[in-house]
């Protein structure tokens, strides 16, 4: 069974037990903080009783209904469904992200007296679904096991973590802290259904992971309507997504049902930060981060821009931002499959950026790249303060190595065949051959979708090389932007533009 559905079934399985042998449920009657009825004396019950349990609200009453929390909740220590949703007057949401927005209604909302209180947090090998709520005014909102790594297991579906019940913009910050901070826990964040997608927006971090973690489905950044911005970020400078994990990370995935929207966060849309969940210099497995927009609202045709407004802090925000202290491995944005491609575009700093560490390395693999604006960035940066220029042999280090982009030396179009001749000033002793030649349709200096590929051999390092496309449909071939991409996973720059003059939104 895959981590996928491995993960999908166990939380079915939260849901469904209430009614096996040694299961218990446990019902909210009241909005009060403690006492008979209240949220706390239900989950201290729900530590207490044995078999996989579950919490369900019957407040009653016109909603919907707000409890208000004087201190962090008992940690969850067993295996718990907190269900939202079985408050009357909830609707889940029926929207896929083809659709659009959430509809989700919800009738339960979680505040605090301070900004300083957490909401949900998980023992040891505690296992915790919560599904159908609205958590605002807190520090974390859920957070997993923060202690050793253990087989502790959070699920959060259908909530919306940071914003009002409606989905829109609180007046101050939805939460202090994360929406979804996993520490050590694996977890599973929204899904391929739609009730199961999350609106998690307005807090200091949307997601942030520390251990095997799948995030499928959600708006981060967003309204509910996908359409408005409601920045994860502010006032830490942290984003829409921290990947602190190195190893079994899914963001997004190939069916359009996984999609992220990653929007409207300050000052990054995604952090790869590898070492801020304390995972040390364990190499980088099973990473993937397909078919996300990041960007764009819920369309793919509208900007709805992470970075920071200001023009003059704009170099400081954009799209996805590449972290690392102590590793030399290269992390897999996008993909060449059906569906892996990520949409990175209008955000208000470059698209993929480092953060200039001569170890923060990328392997950038067919994303549709363009229209990210900061004065002197590029839509894929190697942290220099501008497009990094070729320099001869590719002798420079940092970043990716600073990998050459192709040359291209001519292009001509017959039909359906696009023939190129390129070169790649990088000799064997500066980048680790074959490298990869991906070939894009050119979008105002970045990428659209791509037209082929060429492997670059060691005989061929360079020397000039003529390779023939067959163009698939749709593309244009002349403009193309090229990048390299070397064995190691080590990509460049965007090449110029062939046969462009002028590259703007007027062209």
């Amino acid at each position: 069974m895959s981590a996928h559905r491995l993960i999908r079934a166990l939380a079915a399985l939260c849901v469904c037990t209430a009614t096996a042998a040694h299961a218990s449920t446990f019902t909210v009657t009241t909005t009060d903080d403690t006492g008979a009825g209240s949220l706390r004396a239900a989950i201290t019950s729900a530590n207490a009783a044995a078999g996989a349990d579950t919490i369900v609200f019957a407040i009653p009453g016109s909603g919907p209904h707000t409890i208000t929390l004087a201190s962090t909740l008992p940690f969850i220590s067993g295996v718990l469904t907190i269900d939202g949703y079985s408050q009357l007057g909830s609707v889940q949401n029926t929207r896929t992200p083809d659709q659009g927005g959430l509809d989700t209604v919800l009738a339960i909302e979680i505040t605090a007296t301070t900004a300083t209180t957490n909401g949900f947090m998980l023992q040891a090998n505690a296992d915790l679904t919560v599904q159908g709520l609205a958590m605002r005014g807190l520090q974390n909102a859920i957070m997993g096991h923060t202690g050793n790594q253990d087989a502790s297991r959070l699920t959060v579906y259908g909530n919306f973590i940071g914003t009002t019940l409606a989905g829109s913009a609180l007046p101050g910050s939805g939460n202090s802290g994360c929406a979804v901070r996993t520490g050590f826990s694996a977890v599973q964040v929204g899904g391929l259904l739609p009730w199961q997608r999350n609106l998690l927006s307005g807090n200091a971090c949307g997601v942030m992971t520390g251990n095997a973690a799948i995030v499928q489905g959600n708006l981060i950044g967003t309204d509910a309507s996908g359409t408005l911005a409601i920045p994860n970020g502010p006032p830490g400078n942290w984003a829409g997504i921290i990947i602190g994990s190195r190893r079994d990370v899914t963001i997004g995935g190939v069916d359009p049902a996984a999609r992220n929207v990653i929007s409207g966060n300050q000052p990054w849309g995604i952090a790869i930060w590898p070492n801020f969940g304390s995972q040390g210099s364990l190499p980088i497995e099973n990473v993937e981060v397909f078919g996300n927009y990041i960007g764009t609202d819920w369309t793919g045709t509208q900007p709805l821009p992470n970075g920071f407004p200001s023009p003059a802090s704009a170099q400081f925000g954009g799209g996805i931002q590449m972290q690392a202290a102590a590793i030399a491995s290269a992390f897999p944005i996008g993909g060449f499959g059906a569906g892996e491609a990520n949409l990175i575009a209008w955000n208000r700093g470059a698209g993929i950026i480092t953060a200039g560490q001569a170890l923060a390395h990328f392997d950038n693999r067919g994303n549709v790249i363009h229209r990210n604006r900061a004065t002197g960035r590029a839509n894929v940066d190697l942290g220099a303060a501008g497009p990094t220029q070729n320099d001869a042999n590719d002798a420079d280090t940092g970043p990716n190595n600073t990998q050459n982009y192709p040359e291209i030396v001519s292009a001509t179009r017959s039909g359906n065949q696009l023939t190129i001749t390129y070169r790649v000033d990088s000799a064997p002793a500066n980048a680790t051959y074959p490298l990869r030649i991906d070939v894009y349709d050119n979008v105002f200096g970045g990428s659209g979708d791509l037209i082929g590929q060429d492997s670059y051999p060691l005989p061929s390092a360079q020397a000039d090389r003529t390779v023939t496309f067959t163009l698939p449909a749709g593309a244009r071939g002349i403009p193309f932007v090229a990048t390299a991409t070397d064995a190691n996973g080590y990509s460049s720059e965007f090449s110029p533009a062939y046969d462009v003059l002028f590259e703007d939104d007027f062209d």
